[in-house]
């Protein structure tokens, strides 16, 4: 490949360790797609999956060449990665190429970029695809680790019967979950062509080393579907806690308005203003009220307890 360095998509050419080149194109540029379909010859259904801004993760196989397109992360210096951080990283390997195009740039890409700088990174296009693979997941494995440490805050809290401060983490936590899922999951069936494919670009190494990537993404997801379970566990207790909190509130209110709604009443019998008031003459008349209501909810208390109410 000899790229018109000036062309605005043009973002690298870097040779590999021992054999083939890589080529780094930008999508937002109107001269990718002809430059890929005139210059390279790729097949223009490829260059379409290869410029297209929105991807899902999928594998095309050709006699010259592998297609592979894959949702990995751009964390942008941040700690913790939300599933829309995840943009498409599109590959095409051929005998002695690949081809990269981004609309912008994943980590893996970068630290891949980065090893092939100094002197390291992979030989061939094969080896190439997977150390990207390899690099990709261990992203993902950063993250998923960061949503375990999550759900153990969030069980601690809940726990504590803390559910003011566990709910929003719970709510945030489970929708980073359902979208790594969202993202990850399509990917599982593209590794598992590329782990038993026999193509002239995939050696028996390379496809060992897939096999290796494939099972880790299957321990990624089986984690994020056990943590998703966690949390369904952890948003029912909170659910049984919130309800008990309610009940005994309930509850409260139930006891002192039956051991006041009868004192309501003869207060207010007591306080009408008519001739014939029972004791209105007496002077310790309000004194014998007082006492007799005190004595009355004294009496419903114990009651109460004996019943067990209380």
């Amino acid at each position: 490949m000899q790229p018109d360095r000036d062309l605005p998509g043009f973002l690298h050419l870097l040779p590999l360790q021992r054999e083939g080149e890589w080529l780094h194109m930008c999508i937002r540029h109107r001269e990718t797609p002809e430059y890929l379909m005139e210059k390279v010859a790729l097949d223009d259904l490829i260059v379409d999956a290869l410029v297209e801004e929105d991807t899902r993760s999928r594998i095309r196989v050709l006699p010259d060449g592998i297609m592979v397109l894959l949702k990995a992360m751009h964390l942008r210096g941040e700690d913790m990665a939300r599933p829309e951080d995840m943009v498409s990283m599109r590959i095409w390997l051929g005998k002695d190429k690949v081809i990269t195009t981004r609309e912008a740039d994943v980590d893996p890409i970068l630290e891949i970029a980065s090893r092939l700088v100094q002197g390291g990174g992979p030989d061939t296009p094969s080896a190439f695809l997977a150390d990207l693979i390899a690099e990709h997941l261990d992203e993902v494995e950063g993250q998923v680790e960061m949503l375990e440490d999550d759900t153990d805050r969030i069980g601690v809290l809940v726990a504590q019967h803390k559910t003011e401060f566990a709910c929003p983490n719970m709510a945030d936590t489970e929708t980073r979950i359902s979208g790594f899922l969202r993202h990850l999951g399509p990917q599982r069936p593209v590794l598992e062509t590329l782990s038993t494919l026999q193509h002239p670009l995939l050696d028996d190494r390379t496809r060992s080393r897939l096999e290796d990537s494939l099972n880790r993404l299957l321990r990624f997801l089986e984690t994020l579907l056990n943590l998703r379970e966690r949390i369904d566990i952890l948003n029912d207790q909170v659910t049984r806690i919130q309800d008990r909190k309610l009940n005994k509130s309930s509850y409260a209110f139930a006891v002192a308005a039956t051991i006041f709604l009868p004192l309501g009443f003869v207060t207010g019998l007591f306080g009408v203003n008519l001739a014939g008031i029972p004791m209105s003459g007496n002077p310790w008349g309000f004194l014998i009220l007082a006492v007799g209501c005190v004595a009355f909810s004294a009496l419903l208390l114990i009651l109460f307890r004996w019943r067990g109410l209380l």
